[in-house]
């Protein structure tokens, strides 16, 4: 099988132009139409074999609306960490008063406070402390704290930081952002972990320790849980999707046979038992906890606003029947 060669793309539009950039490098409106283009958004085209990622609507927004803006909320969000939630709009802040932008695409935010620049994949974004800021008037507690998680794992502020900055932050979000700073946490190494840290802590159990190592006797570390209470060795691991293959469960399993052997009792929890019925869990792991001598606390519902079923249960303080 033979393929025919790929015609190099044009100098300047790998990158997103606008009708006068296209001009400006000999394009004439009727190539832009019939040639090997694509309209990214109105007045904004790029080289049809580009992608259309993030970055890519990102910098033509930037284009197609007025000057002096930088990426923002949801679209910084993305641009610091990809693995959150993606916003449909291209967010761009300003300082000051100005015209609104009519376009579906792009959400403009105008603020009285400077706005902290920074740079992201050749992109003008807010700093990470701001935009996790910001995003305390758009995301529930959860979602913003494992938005945290990612920006420490990440390496672009530290716990510390986060924490001083949100204590800084005299404006909208300010109550938000604290408590979600206050239960952010380094060593934490993937979504699905942070959840689960938070379901137990939210439910009123004692934080567990975040990825803790276990050492042999040189310091080397052999084993590494995902959640863990070393005091009473009661630990609590996500199994995920990526656990499914038969190597790695089977990898798993003789891990956590070592480690059973050695005293542990070890959790598994999978995405079901997280996400959609985690009083299982909470029940399973509560045991064990009041088993290795713990005193605990009457369980908080305050875990029912972010996991689980959406159907009531007789003692959920949250729910109410109107009369």
């Amino acid at each position: 099988m033979t393929f025919a060669p790929q015609t190099q793309i044009r100098p300047g539009t790998h990158l997103p132009f606008t009708v006068e950039n296209a001009a400006d490098m000999g394009i004439s409106r009727h190539e832009l139409r019939t040639g090997p283009y694509r309209r990214v958004m109105r007045g904004v085209y790029i080289h049809e074999r580009i992608p259309d990622a993030l970055p890519v609507r990102a910098r033509a927004a930037l284009l197609a609306a007025p000057p002096g803006g930088i990426l923002s909320h949801g679209t910084a969000a993305s641009l610091w960490n990809a693995r959150v939630r993606r916003s449909a709009e291209i967010h761009i802040a300003y300082r000051g008063t100005g015209q609104p932008t009519r376009r579906s695409e792009i959400k403009v935010h105008r603020f009285t406070y400077p706005l902290e620049r920074k740079a992201r994949h050749g992109l003008p974004v807010t700093s990470p402390g701001m935009t996790f800021m910001q995003m305390a008037v758009c995301w529930d507690l959860v979602e913003l704290t494992t938005f945290g998680d990612l920006l420490v794992k990440k390496g672009v502020i530290t716990v510390g930081e986060l924490r001083s900055y949100a204590q800084a932050w005299q404006f909208h979000g300010a109550e938000a952002g604290r408590r979600a700073a206050a239960l952010v946490r380094d060593r934490a190494e993937s979504v699905p972990e942070s959840h689960l840290r938070l379901l137990l802590v939210l439910a009123g159990l004692p934080e567990p320790e975040v990825n803790y190592s276990i050492r042999n006797a040189v310091g080397d570390e052999v084993y590494r849980l995902d959640l863990a209470y070393p005091e009473i060795r009661v630990a609590v691991e996500y199994d995920g999707r990526w656990h499914h293959t038969d190597e790695q469960r089977a990898k798993d399993g003789r891990r956590r046979d070592v480690l059973r052997a050695r005293g542990w009792t070890i959790f598994v929890v999978t995405a079901e038992g997280l996400y959609e019925e985690p009083e299982p869990t909470l029940d399973e792991i509560e045991e064990a906890l009041k088993d290795r001598g713990l005193l605990l606390p009457e369980r908080s519902f305050e875990y029912l606003r972010y996991f689980g079923s959406v159907l009531p249960l007789e003692e959920n303080p949250y729910w109410s029947v109107a009369t």
